[in-house]
């Protein structure tokens, strides 16, 4: 039988502490656009670190590139034939820009860890493996297994969990570590961002009759985005999630002051509830465009390829990882109410009832003070501990 209060006993918050510290000093900003870029930045170090604290776990590391040097890497445990629950999130983090100071210190001071990735989601991370350690070190034999999971690509495409089915066998539940302050996320909205662009006809502005301005179609386009947010905002709320929403949050367009422009693009981010599709958001908005053309021949425009298509996430609350958190969480005085995340995260795209539940503010996460309290991590790596001893165990 397993002695839980032994295992407990064992989880070491000067490790946690030291291994979030030493994945912070470990840049890995995500490359974004770059098509080459140099080893030290990305997924390949910290990628490779983490494999190293894998095979020393025994849990056979592998890895997976999904994008030239950007790798996602996993491990799972010895263990029976029970359920596979995987503690995993991303590896790279955003950038440093305007940061000051040294954004890689991982410093310690005052209860807290500081430094790029500190909550998002490094510290998580060195919780995932300290329960990994305490299972090793009491030789204790799951009846399951614990799988250790880091994807690239998190905060550009999310290709690292959409391609993690290439290469690797999907567990059965999943535990991902974004920063939630603790609380147990069941839910969040999906995210899908295409470019709209807009055409005209370019003459000197001095003759502006003789042109057509495709900044000010785009304005046409602008209005009718305001009028579907009103629409969305009629429609029956998720109890979590809410309603969907839709925001044009880059505009770019013209050449010169002195020409009638002939192009204009917007980037817009459409929010999807539970339920919806990228691709029923993506018919509603072309009827909406095609409904603009159809009023105005010279209304001319290109819906262009998605820039992001993150699904939403909808866990049944009587999900086995929803009630092993719960449990784990009233155990040590934290929330174990079920709530919505803000962000789209990696989750959907792994194809399992997973939660999202980690050490930390979203607040903290791409500032330019990130970090995370010892607080938070402690308690974090005694939850993560028994919601896989529940499931697992």
């Amino acid at each position: 039988m397993i002695d839980r209060a032994d295992l407990h006993a064992r989880i070491d918050i000067d490790r946690v502490v030291e291994r979030t510290s030493e994945m912070i000093r470990i840049p890995s900003v995500n490359p974004f656009e770059k098509e080459e870029f140099d080893r030290g930045e990305g997924e390949v170090v910290i990628g490779e670190w983490l494999s190293a604290r894998l095979d020393e776990l025994g849990y056979e590391p592998q890895a997976h590139e999904v994008a030239p040097g950007r790798p996602n890497v996993w491990g799972t445990s010895p263990g029976g034939d029970g359920p596979v629950i995987a503690l995993g999130g991303h590896i790279d983090t955003v950038g440093v820009d305007g940061y000051g100071g040294d954004p890689f210190s991982g410093t310690v001071a005052d209860g807290k860890v500081s430094g790029r990735g500190a909550c998002d989601m490094k510290g998580a991370f060195a919780c995932f493996l300290e329960v990994a350690e305490v299972l090793k070190a009491s030789n204790t034999e799951l009846v399951g297994r614990l799988m250790i999971a880091g994807l690239a690509d998190e905060e550009a495409g999310m290709l690292g969990s959409a391609r993690f089915g290439d290469a690797a066998k999907a567990p059965d539940f999943a535990i991902l570590g974004e920063p939630t302050e603790l609380a147990i996320c069941t839910s969040h909205l999906g995210q899908y961002a295409f470019p709209i662009k807009t055409f005209g006809r370019a003459v000197h502005s001095s003759i502006y009759y003789e042109g057509i301005n495709a900044i000010e179609k785009m304005m046409r386009v602008m209005a009718t985005l305001g009028q579907y947010r009103d629409e969305l905002a009629l429609r029956d709320p998720h109890p979590m999630c809410g309603v969907g929403t839709v925001n044009a949050g880059v505009i770019r367009g013209g050449n010169m002051v002195s020409i009638v422009p002939d192009w204009c693009t917007i980037d817009v981010d459409r929010r999807l509830t539970p339920g919806e599709t990228s691709a029923s958001a993506r018919e509603e908005i072309e009827a909406r465009l095609e409904a603009l053309y159809a009023n105005d021949p010279e209304f001319e425009y290109e819906l262009g390829e998605p820039l992001v298509d993150a699904a939403p996430l909808d866990t049944p609350l009587d999900s086995p990882v929803v009630l092993a958190a719960q449990q784990a969480a009233a155990q040590w005085g934290s929330s174990a109410e079920a709530m919505s995340f803000t962000g789209s995260t990696d989750a959907p795209n792994l194809g399992v009832p997973a939660i999202i539940w980690g050490p930390g503010s979203l607040t903290q996460a791409h500032t330019t003070n990130e970090w995370v309290s010892v607080e938070q991590l402690e308690a974090a790596a005694h939850m993560y501990l028994d919601a896989v001893l529940e499931i697992a165990g």
